[in-house]
């Protein structure tokens, strides 16, 4: 009876859409070199970088960023980046730790969003994962100023921290999208 009524979901799962695993997606070269164009579409990794780890987007800075994606469907797909617990803080290399990571998932390029939540600013880099190479930078500050933690230090209460990031994505959005179809133009 369990292996049919897994044989049934396994089916009624493979029927809903069609996948989209890292296994479908064409390894990574390693190369020495960052290209001047961009292969796209491409697949994005998206990271999200607050107080040197990465951190989960709240309810309505994903919306924010699922709109994005919906309106760039030329340029890819965008999906957010796994990182494990053991990578989660490395403090000689961070950005080769989320390029190999990225690499591993056979993203094409990552964009990575540094938030500081304590200036209201945003540092955008994205990364060709195949030479772990910039290929575009674009730096933000948010229009209302920066928040800190009660005694001055990191804002330690998830809910405050996703309404000072917030803030920043408002801000941020729009110069990603302008970077984004500035790629278009820099395609092959």
């Amino acid at each position: 009876m369990k292996p049919m009524l897994f044989a049934c979901c396994a089916a009624l799962l493979s029927a809903c859409a069609a996948p989209s695993f890292v296994g479908d997606a064409a390894p990574i070269t390693i190369t020495t070199e960052t290209p001047e164009h961009f292969d796209l579409p491409a697949r994005f990794a998206v990271a999200r970088v607050v107080y040197g780890s990465t951190h989960a987007a709240g309810a309505e800075e994903t919306s924010l960023w699922t709109d994005l994606a919906d309106r760039a469907t030329e340029i890819g797909s965008f999906t957010p980046l796994v990182i494990g617990e053991s990578n989660r803080r490395h403090w000689s290399k961070p950005n080769l730790v989320l390029v190999e990571n990225a690499r591993a998932q056979r993203y094409d390029y990552l964009i990575k969003v540094q938030m500081y939540p304590s200036e209201g600013s945003a540092e955008v880099t994205l990364f060709h994962t195949g030479s772990a190479g910039v290929m575009a930078t674009v730096q933000v500050a948010s229009p209302s100023r920066g928040q800190r933690g009660f005694w001055g230090g990191r804002i330690k209460n998830p809910a405050r921290l996703d309404r000072a990031t917030l803030k920043i994505a408002k801000s941020t959005i729009p110069k990603v999208e302008y970077m984004l179809n500035g790629a278009l133009l820099r395609q092959r």
